[in-house]
């Protein structure tokens, strides 16, 4: 019905009024803490970064190539024009340590004395290789057989003697052989010799082995190590081949024998100086500002070999493109959590986690106030591989996966389960906490690895692996925007809560590491 115009002013006054006292209650209200920096958080940017990042220009970010340097470059820049404080000291976003390659010098030798019989002497490239993290130097000893199956021999002054590949290390990015070395060189050893088992009759293998010491191999197939790195024994470190160690097996198990050996160990590190890239947002409140969060991606990948790039657009440039966001949504944010949070780009991650575990032993906060650990790893693409019976792996179709998301750790911290499921109502994902056992060990894959096994409660954001993983395809056309967007923000609300709360989340060894949690 049509209202008479006096009514109809003395309505439209009324609804008027109406409004700006709304108005006037909305501007009131407190705004959400994350609201600013959640906004902040945008596909179309994160979709320029990423562009960059896995750009030709960087031609696939190998590790000690001018190209990483140009991308450590790239994310501090970054980093400061948000207001994100240097983190390193001396008012620097780079970490710097060593890397090495390694190179065979002239004088490898070994030299196997058992009483009754000639000398034995080995042929390096063809009987036996050093490790290419081996120590140099030379040493004569008796040689004692070390079985790790039973109590733990006086090898005060020894050589010993150790079969390869029997599960001694439960950390797949880190050499077996050097988590053996440092177990005998604790037990007093001058030097270690590693037999392949048995059934290990592969031929050739030495000769293949000593590939690693090429200096024309690519940056993609060369072995690295870290400088001043308490993971590596201190020892001279030899594996020899399978026929060689069954010979000296037999010796060591015949009583009648003495068994000695002399090893000359020359082997030359090609050292560089590389950097992870570390800045921090400080805490708001000054009791717990020295406690931190750390947000962690890799910058590295594989780079350029045989005229293709290798990319690493998913690996990991979409996590770090997604630690680039962070940088805005917490450094201009109006809103600063309680304790601090540490954004931090890794390098060497293709390399065995060489940057985390540097920093692991060489924290800028002290691991016992780092209170969470968040690494972003490969979150852009959408699960896609066939199955996997014996590590109870189901097929995956990267179309029924254009909206998921996996979190491995969650075991170790129930705590940050607890939260990430809680703060995904806001982003709508579909979260599966799985792969924390088995499954190809994918838990100990990357940079969370560093602290977790520190006993840092961390977790490992991943989209799952697909056909175009480590090969030149990885390309940023091939990224799911719209999810790594999701995914950022999820990382984002998860973390300014853990850096907010008055508690901690708590660490806790599951009962069983057998247990499957897929």
């Amino acid at each position: 019905m049509f209202l008479p115009f006096r009514r109809l002013c003395s309505k439209v006054s009324a609804v008027l009024l109406a409004l700006v006292a709304a108005c006037l209650i909305f501007t009131a209200a407190p705004q959400s803490p994350t609201a600013g920096g959640l906004d902040s958080i945008r596909g179309e940017e994160l979709q320029q970064k990423l562009t960059y990042i896995a750009s030709e220009k960087l031609k696939g970010r190998g590790n000690g190539t001018m190209e990483l340097k140009m991308a450590a470059e790239y994310i501090a820049g970054v980093f400061e024009k948000n207001r994100i404080r240097p983190a390193a000291g001396s008012g620097r976003y780079y970490q710097f340590f060593d890397m090495y390659t390694s190179r065979l010098g002239p004088d490898n030798d070994v030299r196997i004395h058992v009483s009754n019989r000639s000398e034995l002497r080995l042929t390096v490239r063809t009987d036996f290789i050093p490790e290419y993290w081996s120590a140099s130097g030379k040493i004569t000893g008796s040689m004692m057989f070390a079985d790790r199956g039973s109590s733990a021999p006086d090898l005060k002054g020894k050589i010993a003697v150790v079969v390869e590949g029997r599960g001694l290390a439960d950390d797949p990015e880190f050499p077996e052989n050097a988590a053996i070395g440092r177990s005998v060189e604790a037990a007093g050893a001058l030097g270690l010799i590693v037999v392949p088992d048995q059934m290990d009759r592969r031929q050739g293998r030495i000769t293949v082995l000593a590939e690693n010491f090429r200096d024309d191999l690519p940056t993609r197939l060369t072995p690295m190590g870290t400088v001043d790195s308490p993971d590596y024994p201190k020892i001279p470190v030899v594996l020899v081949s399978s026929d060689a160690g069954q010979q000296l097996l037999a010796d060591l198990k015949n009583s009648q024998t003495n068994a000695e050996a002399t090893i000359t160990i020359d082997v030359l590190r090609k050292t560089f100086t590389t950097q992870n890239v570390c800045g921090v947002v400080e805490g708001a409140d000054p009791a717990t500002r020295s406690e931190v969060m750390i947000i962690g991606a890799h910058y590295d990948h594989d780079g350029e070999a045989y005229g293709q790039i290798w990319y690493g657009a998913d690996d990991d440039g979409s996590g770090t493109a997604a630690l680039l966001e962070m940088a805005e949504a917490f450094g201009n944010g109006a809103h600063k959590p309680a304790r601090s949070i540490l954004l931090c780009a890794w390098v060497g991650e293709e390399k065995g986690l060489l940057g985390s575990r540097y920093y692991a032993s060489h924290p800028i906060f002290p691991l016992d106030h780092t209170v969470a650990m968040f690494q972003m790893d490969m979150i852009g693409r959408n699960e896609e591989h066939a199955a996997d019976e014996p590590e109870g792996i189901s097929e995956e179709r990267a179309s029924e996966n254009t909206n998921t998301l996996n979190v491995l750790g969650s075991a170790f911290s129930p705590d940050l389960k607890s939260i990430i499921s809680r703060l995904n109502n806001q982003t709508n994902l579909t979260v599966r906490f799985r792969y924390d056992f088995g499954a190809q060990d994918l838990l100990r894959r990357s940079d969370q690895w560093s602290f977790l096994s520190k006993g840092v409660p961390a977790v490992f954001f991943f989209t799952g692996l697909h056909p175009d993983y480590h090969t030149p395809r990885d390309t940023a056309l091939k990224i799911n925007y719209p999810k790594l967007e999701k995914i950022s923000k999820l990382v984002y609300l998860s973390a300014f809560e853990i850096a907010n709360n008055a508690t901690r989340p708590r660490f806790s060894k599951p009962v069983s590491t057998a247990q499957k949690a897929y």
